[in-house]
């Protein structure tokens, strides 16, 4: 039986034959030995597959390295559309595993041992180039490091990195679960890198879950201090609203005594005739200017009014549910009018008059706007024999 340079027999890898003597015209000896490595762990068991890796690694490296060395660009494609590592596993040089991933054209796993070597570099601090001494990403794997932890770390960002840098430097290792808390925590809450670098400093952040409660702690505080920032303003708003409140309540219109507006005479004769103004007024300078004085601003109140009605009986729904089910609600508030706040802050929230107080004088104005709503629509409901001229008379 036949050994080839490589140390493999006809009966170990069909592919070799002592007839491979293609290869030394296209490898220098210490790429012949490195191919011969590659064959020999592609066909080694399961248990090697690393190992396999490792080879593949170190061969792609090397022989890229070569093809710098002889002064090619990257990706030197030689005669044969591709690089020279691409090139010898399409032609079968370094064993049918290659060769099949070269014609698929499924080259992303060999593209990814490659990453996981750079990231593993990168951690570690060792040099890519130096594929005679254990690779990067074998030192990292004996140190417990996943090739899929390696292949994200090689995909973050500089400054998360380095956060994982610092992790691994306090910690000794570095898991994908770590890696995805630190990227979140970079993306959405970058006030708390600087927290995130103490806490794996002080040894206090080295599990994920301990990330994630600084950021939900984070989170509280935010929505503790939007509730203060709103609560600030709504106190400012209820002031000012009690001082309109109080000037309504002493208000007292001023209007021009005019008995008759437009341009329709009144009808002396015959009091049933009912005609608005004209079209033509209505469209006027003096019809404009009498719309702006009559009707004014009556409309505005009307959008903040009825969201703060809407949104007014929605919470008393609420409290109706509440009261439905809490045998005692009424001590309830009573309570929480004597203890939960101070007489202040009390004031703060509901008006000066607290609570109760508040909410009574609510009902009362209420009472007294339905009152003038009353008046007002039916003194501006149009009577069923109104006449609608298109011009004056």
């Amino acid at each position: 039986m036949t050994t080839t340079p490589f140390g493999l027999t006809e009966a170990t890898d069909p592919s070799v034959t002592a007839y491979d003597h293609g290869l030394l015209s296209k490898y220098n000896d210490g790429e012949l030995t490195q191919v011969g490595k590659v064959k020999q762990a592609a066909h080694a068991a399961a248990s090697a597959e690393k190992n396999y890796r490792y080879e593949v690694i170190r061969l792609k490296l090397m022989l890229d390295g070569q093809d710098t060395s002889d002064g090619h660009p990257p990706g030197y494609a030689g005669t044969g559309g591709t690089s020279r590592f691409w090139e010898g596993a399409r032609n079968g040089d370094f064993g049918s595993r290659l060769q099949v991933m070269a014609d698929s054209g499924n080259r992303q796993s060999v593209a990814n041992w490659l990453k996981a070597n750079s990231a593993a570099a990168r951690l570690l601090g060792a040099a890519v180039k130096d594929f005679t001494a254990d690779l990067p990403l074998q030192a990292a794997t004996d140190r417990g490091l996943e090739q899929s932890t390696l292949e994200k770390y090689g995909r973050m960002d500089p400054e998360p990195q380095e956060t994982a840098d610092l992790y691994f430097q306090t910690f000794g290792t570095l898991k994908g679960d770590y890696i995805q808390v630190i990227n979140t925590l970079h993306t959405d809450y970058p006030v708390l890198v600087d927290d995130l670098r103490e806490g794996i400093i002080c040894q206090d952040l080295r599990f994920p879950e301990a990330v994630k409660e600084l950021w939900r702690s984070h989170e509280l505080a935010m929505q503790v201090q939007a509730a203060e920032e709103r609560a600030l303003e709504q106190a400012v708003d209820l002031a000012v609203a009690e001082e309109n409140e109080e000037s309504a309540a002493t208000y007292v219109p001023t209007v021009e005594p005019e008995e008759h507006i437009g341009d329709q005479a009144p009808a002396v004769e015959d009091i049933t005739v009912r005609k608005t103004p004209s079209k033509t007024w209505y469209k006027s300078d003096t019809g404009k200017l009498k719309v702006t004085e009559v009707v004014g601003e009556l409309a505005s109140p009307l959008p903040d009014l009825l969201n703060g009605l809407a949104g007014l009986s929605k919470k008393l729904d609420d409290q109706f549910a509440h009261a439905s089910v809490m045998h005692n609600y009424t001590e309830f508030w009573a309570g929480y009018d004597k203890f939960f706040y101070s007489a202040d802050t009390q004031r703060v929230k509901w008006g000066r008059g607290g609570r109760l107080t508040r909410m009574k004088k609510l009902r009362a104005l209420m009472l007294e706007v339905a009152g003038k709503l009353d008046v007002y629509i039916t003194g501006t409901t149009p009577p069923e024999n109104v006449e609608y001229p298109e011009a004056g008379s």
